[in-house]
């Protein structure tokens, strides 16, 4: 292990590089795995000055794998994770139709692939940076399974490089001397060493940037490479956006949340608008006449079905008003002209009995 300083302000390890492994010993290997788990960048920055391997052709998804089964022993069932050169920029967005979902190789940047088989499809965004890695199932030396996958690519795993055209990515053999003339003496090229991981940086709003010190001179720079300044790193974004991992300001989805709108919220860049919708499916302002009238419309179906019922009940009343009103004159009737008939019969007695006096 080795170790040295950054011309930054704190302590970086180095890690030791990692031996390659070889194809085919008899010839020049074309592809080797590196079994440290490093970042996207940091796994493209050792394989220079060859690249992250690419699975465009169906000849290069035969190398791929028929080189791990060679290379990587696996006497039980086992899962192995490598990256690959392939990369989706944040203003790009996931297109599902395309073989590589909007992805590209970062070789070439093509965004062909003959065998496209993705073991977990890529969520739909267009505003997160994603990188791509080559999922397999080894058993026996033997693959069982094995596709690509989306992942952060701030995540650490093991990858694969593919040597250039005219390299053979071994030590290259010292050259005889020349007998004739003595060449002065040069010296020896110091060892390759991997760059050193990202470190950590928590700022006073709690969000927590990686940072890598690296370049001649040694500057702080983000995991895509571009050089940050260290006292602005933890200032707060715009208004509506919000620092990620990585440092970038990243917009915030304020329709996940509380909101205030009555109908739909819809997510813009720094912000969100409340929209409605119309019989047709056309988008209005919340504060548009188009939104008032579908509320007033709304409100009238409401009044509407209240008020039915309420008409009903009133009927009813009504119905049972009269027919206790016609019960009780038909009682007063009866009783009325019982009443006469009695004061007749009494009528009638009292002549009977003037008679027999007389």
């Amino acid at each position: 292990m080795e170790s040295w300083f950054c011309s930054c302000w704190v302590y970086l390890m180095v890690i030791v590089a990692v031996r390659d492994i070889s194809a085919d010993p008899a010839s020049p290997p074309r592809y080797t795995i590196h079994h440290t788990k490093v970042t996207f960048n940091s796994a493209t920055e050792n394989c220079f000055p060859g690249v992250l391997t690419t699975l465009a052709t169906k000849q290069d998804v035969n190398d791929i794998l028929g080189f791990i089964s060679r290379s990587v022993s696996s006497l039980n069932k086992s899962n192995f994770t490598f990256w690959v050169g392939l990369r989706k920029d944040k203003n790009k967005c996931v297109t599902p139709m395309l073989p590589l979902k909007g992805f590209q190789w970062t070789e070439d940047g093509s965004k062909e692939m003959q065998v496209s088989h993705w073991t977990l499809e890529p969520e739909l965004t267009c505003t997160s940076v994603l990188c791509g890695a080559l999922q397999m199932e080894l058993e026996r030396s033997m693959v069982t399974g094995w596709g690509l996958i989306p992942v952060g690519c701030s995540k650490g795993h093991k990858f694969i490089c593919k040597l250039r055209d005219g390299l053979t990515g071994g030590t290259p053999k010292p050259a005889e001397p020349k007998p004739a003339t003595a060449e002065p003496h040069k010296p020896e090229p110091r060892p390759a060493t991997q760059k050193p991981e990202p470190t950590i940086v928590e700022c006073w709003s709690n969000v927590q940037v990686e940072l890598r010190c690296s370049g001649r001179p040694a500057v702080w720079r983000l995991l895509d490479d571009s050089p940050v300044n260290i006292t602005t790193i933890c200032q707060p974004c715009e208004v509506g956006f919000k620092r990620d991992t990585s440092g970038n300001c990243v917009d915030i989805d304020e329709c996940r949340g509380d909101n205030h709108c009555r109908h739909t919220c819809l997510n813009t860049e720094g912000s969100y608008r409340c929209v409605c919708s119309d019989e047709d499916g056309k988008q209005h302002e919340e504060d548009s006449t188009e939104c008032t009238d579908s509320e007033i419309n709304s409100d009238n179906g409401l009044m509407s079905g209240i008020l039915i019922p309420v008409l009903v009940a009133v009927a009813a009343l009504v119905v049972l008003v009269v027919v206790i009103a016609v019960t009780v004159k038909c009682c007063l009737k009866r009783r009325s002209k019982k009443r006469a008939i009695k004061k007749a019969e009494k009528m009638a007695m009292k002549k009977k009995y003037e008679k027999v006096e007389i």
